[in-house]
């Protein structure tokens, strides 16, 4: 059973302090409206603002004294907020009393709301799994009751149950879910399949080598829960601070009161102190920035990356779907000797228009492409994991075809082949489409400050090779299951090195939860790693990438601008307070100053948020 990314006692506590800070929102809003329709009663306008500022202020206020009677580190915070508020209150100023609290329990739910994509992507890889497997004698049995040495059948298009070898039978097997690639796998008798992949055509018994927790799926699930458990949270800036200003204002506001005996100047210093430019420090530069973000399609899910994406120096890349298109395409025609490659591709289409696997997808597409006429034939023979025959004409794996008797060199590629009765025409090399504008992203990374930059896919060695090759990129991981992409987070980051991971797929998951930072990328990106990412980029197009490298540096200087403007306001504001410049109702009217200052600084970040050119150029037919 699928467990809820929130149990019912978690929504409710987030359901409640949602309306309280509506209501107290919505009241000081009527406040406002009823000021401004008739000024005649500000009695009955300063008890509603009263109230609104109770309504939001009583929460915060009551984790300000349970934090201060536990001596919680992690409490200063709302210490520091309740004796905001308590000065604000004193003085008459309710507006500053519910907006100290508003603002800062939003930005506390905005950080709350990314610790749950850990959750998220375990029960998005707990959706995978086969719901039950099917023995040999035809019972049916929940998958984790299966034991290594079974024997299970799987038909086509179920899900296969268990990690385990293929005892009999052939079939192509897509393992998308896992791996994330593109291209199905032809498996037959002794090759591996993986639990939660689809079997696509043909019948499968399968010998149970691993099963719940100890398939690669399992062990996907575990890994999440293990990160889950030890990601630490990033540093508010706030609290940063809180610990060392609290006691500084209270001993100020008692030292002032003891050498003056002034009251009206003590509550003016408490007054002034109110840190209200302080507290939007972070959240004005998150919103912000977040506005920014969503107008380019990208989503942010953590704030905490904001602090860590400037320090990323390794950039981990997936192939399908990050680097390529997920589209196979037909990249070379490799006709035997004598062969016309014209007439061998009209061949090979017609043959592959009787099958729906990718690869004959791709041979008749290109064809197409290419102006040939492709006719279906009305007769066919498609042998799954194998190949297709269409009367003598045969298409299909290297090894298939030599054991029908058409003799041509090993092939290592990884092509489909042609062959007429035992005469061999020749092969056709697969591979996905790199994205036009990959290149010119990976150089504007670089330039933004990103060190190395490697490729790490489940693909095959020879297809990751020549996507490293194509664009440039000197290291890569091929062939990699899940677990063995997060060790190579892992290495980079026992090395020093700060790690950002992109990619879109299950096998990614793990990676993105484990990686300094992990960017999801796909219009409708995959749920298991958008649950793990911090970012997701909402496009396939990667030229948000350095877009989102600019932001975060950018929303960073702001935040770093407007918590010194927030302290060096506060102390200007203090020195007058306590020198008796100021009173407190002054005070009250002008320590608002320091929260515009910090919302127009963070402003900045949205004149910078304009949509940015496509690197690689317009498209065909584009100006």
């Amino acid at each position: 059973m699928i467990q809820p990314t929130l149990d019912a006692n978690e929504r409710r506590q987030i359901q409640s302090r949602l309306l309280l800070n509506l209501a107290g929102a919505g009241l000081l809003g009527l406040a406002f409206v009823l000021d401004a329709l008739r000024g005649d009663n500000p009695q009955f306008t300063e008890a509603i603002k009263a109230l609104a500022a109770a309504i939001v202020a009583v929460p915060v206020l009551w984790r300000g004294v349970k934090g201060l009677a536990s001596r919680d580190p992690k409490s200063f915070t709302d210490q520091l907020v309740s004796l905001a508020v308590l000065a604000a209150a004193v003085s008459g100023d309710f507006v500053t009393a519910t907006l100290v609290p508003l603002v800062l329990e939003i930005g506390r739910l905005f950080e709350e709301r990314s610790a749950l994509g850990a959750r998220a992507a375990i029960a998005g890889v707990r959706k995978l799994r086969a719901s039950q497997a099917t023995r040999l004698d035809g019972s049916l049995v929940d998958p984790a009751d299966l034991q290594a040495g079974d024997v299970v059948i799987v038909r086509p298009g179920e899900v296969i149950p268990a990690d385990g070898d293929v005892h009999s039978g052939s079939s192509a097997v897509d393992q998308a879910p896992i791996t994330g690639e593109s291209r199905t796998e032809d498996v037959g008798p002794g090759d591996a399949v993986f639990a939660g992949t689809i079997n696509l055509q043909g019948l499968l018994q399968v010998q149970v080598t691993g099963a719940g927790q100890d398939t690669v799926l399992g062990k996907v699930v575990a890994l999440l829960q293990d990160l889950e458990n030890a990601k630490v949270p990033a540093l508010r800036l706030l609290e940063r601070y809180s610990g060392a200003w609290l006691p500084v204002v209270l001993v100020l506001a008692a030292s002032v009161l003891f050498f003056t005996e002034d009251v009206a100047r003590a509550i003016a210093v408490l007054v002034v102190a109110t840190p209200t430019a302080l507290v939007l420090a972070g959240p004005a530069a998150m919103v912000a920035t977040l506005a920014a973000a969503t107008r380019e399609q990208i989503l942010i899910k953590d704030a905490g990356f904001l602090e860590r994406v400037a320090d990323v120096d390794t950039l981990l890349l997936d192939k399908t779907g990050t680097l390529t298109e997920n589209r196979l395409r037909v990249v070379g025609i490799r006709p035997a000797r004598g062969v016309d490659a014209e007439r061998m591709l009209v061949q090979a289409a017609q043959v592959a228009a009787a099958s729906r696997h990718p690869v004959s997808q791709a041979l008749v597409r290109h064809a197409q492409e290419q102006g040939l006429v492709v006719q279906t034939p009305l007769e066919s023979q498609e042998i799954p994991g194998k190949g297709v025959q269409v009367g003598t004409l045969s298409l299909g794996r290297s090894d298939w075809l030599q054991s029908l008797g058409a003799a041509h060199e090993p092939d290592s590629s990884g092509g489909v082949h042609l062959a007429d009765g035992t005469h061999y025409l020749g092969s056709f090399e697969i591979a996905d489409t790199v994205k036009r504008e990959a290149r010119a992203v990976l150089a504007q990374v670089r330039e933004a400050g990103i060190e190395r930059v490697v490729l790490v896919t489940g693909d095959r060695q020879n297809i990751a090779q020549a996507i490293a090759d194509e664009l440039g990129i000197e290291e890569l991981h091929a062939q990699v299951l899940p677990e063995q992409k997060l060790d190579v987070v892992r290495a980079e980051q026992a090395k020093g090195r700060v790690v950002m991971m992109v990619g879109d797929g299950v096998n990614d998951a793990l990676a993105l939860s484990g990686a300094d930072v992990g960017v999801a990328i796909g219009a409708r990106v995959n749920e298991v790693a958008l649950g793990g990412a911090d970012v997701a980029l909402l496009t396939e197009e990667l030229n948000r990438l350095p877009r989102l490298l600019t932001l975060s540096a950018q929303s960073r200087a702001v935040m770093t601008q407007n918590a010194v403007l927030g302290v060096l306001f506060s102390v200007v504001m203090l020195a007058l307070a306590a020198g008796g410049v100021i009173s407190p109702l002054m005070g009250a009217l002008l320590h608002n100053l320091g929260a515009i200052g910090v919302v127009l600084n963070s402003a900045r970040l949205l004149s910078g948020g304009k949509e940015q050119p496509d690197p690689a150029g317009p498209r065909f037919g584009e100006e």
